[in-house]
């Protein structure tokens, strides 16, 4: 069967780390079948970012301010093609409706879907085991075997060159870059200490330049008079994050997307968490060499203290 794929539909309309997770099944897939083509549903905010990947080659707009009638007009988009094989990733009620719709041979969804989004497809992937769910990046990786494909993943995902590059001068005195995301889209997986840390870390002689990246604008409560800083909070799109992240020597992130896809790019990363489970939502693939996990299985980020983020930094700057 799947020497004969030749066209497969993804549907993973959000979020931003669900969307990367989706992203390294694309790209297992794409690397098994050089030859296949891969569409994609998402949502705006996220588009660009699943558009500038390498393997995609048409994405749909699911918009879902756009009501009943929106959604009706995505179905008779995707229906105007045929496909091999649909898969929703997602595995909700909208989604499930859309497989449902979709032209295609074979419609695969998740053995865990919700709202009854099964009523959408022809084949399942395996029930999960009991206990304790797997990390989310291996959910999604049983859809491969169904595919009739080894379940191997990238070891980093590939992007295209972004349209407005980000132009960073060089580090300071040759010095390491240290990017930053200093918020994450729930208010309770957020560590307050990214000003102290900051200012911190340009006291440290490894350090030539510190970067704040993000979408929601971050300033220092008091002014941080050091050209070593560069705050692009508010200024970089989502399209122009793979090729950051790319820079940096290391990356430090709450519990976010921007965490996944430095992991997914094989960045060194430091990350923080609080309410959510790294065994489920952590960096993924986990290597131990390049990712330092700290983690309050209270939920208390504030307990996270500046020494442990400090040293958990130093320590990746010096491998």
């Amino acid at each position: 069967m799947k020497q004969t794929m030749q066209r497969i539909l993804i549907v993973k309309p959000s979020s931003m780390g669900d969307i990367i997770h989706g992203l390294l099944i694309a790209e297992a897939i794409k690397t098994q079948l050089p030859k296949v083509s891969i569409d994609w549903v998402v949502r705006s905010e996220f588009a660009a970012l699943v558009q500038a990947a390498a393997v995609i080659d048409h994405i749909y707009i699911f918009e879902r301010s756009a009501g009943v009638g929106g959604f009706v007009r995505l179905i008779r988009e995707v229906r105007t093609q045929r496909y091999d094989a649909v898969l929703d990733l997602q595995g909700l009620a909208r989604t499930g409706i859309l497989t449902l719709g979709a032209h295609a041979k074979r419609k695969l969804g998740r053995s865990d879907a919700r709202e009854c989004a099964w009523i959408g497809y022809n084949q399942k992937t395996p029930a999960l085991p009991a206990g304790q769910p797997p990390h989310a990046v291996k959910i999604l990786s049983a859809f491969l075997p169904v595919l009739g494909l080894q379940e191997e993943l990238p070891r980093s995902l590939t992007f295209k060159t972004p349209d407005t590059p980000i132009a960073l001068p060089e580090p300071a005195e040759g010095g390491k870059r240290v990017v930053v995301f200093p918020e994450s889209r729930r208010a309770e997986k957020n560590w307050m200490g990214y000003e102290s840390l900051t200012r911190w870390l340009l006291q440290q002689s490894t350090v030539g330049q510190v970067v704040w990246c993000g979408h929601v604008p971050f300033e220092a409560a008091e002014p941080i008079e050091d050209v070593r800083l560069i705050n692009l909070t508010g200024q970089t799109g989502i399209a122009q994050l793979p090729e950051l992240l790319k820079a940096a020597d290391c990356v430090v992130s709450n519990d976010s997307g921007p965490m996944h896809l430095a992991a997914a790019l094989g960045r060194p990363l430091v990350t923080l968490f609080g309410p959510t489970a790294p065994e489920r939502f952590g960096p993924y693939p986990p290597v131990e060499s390049r990712q330092r996990v700290i983690r309050r299985s209270d939920g208390d980020m504030s307990s996270i203290t500046l020494a442990e983020v400090g040293e958990a930094v130093v320590s990746l700057l010096n491998v």
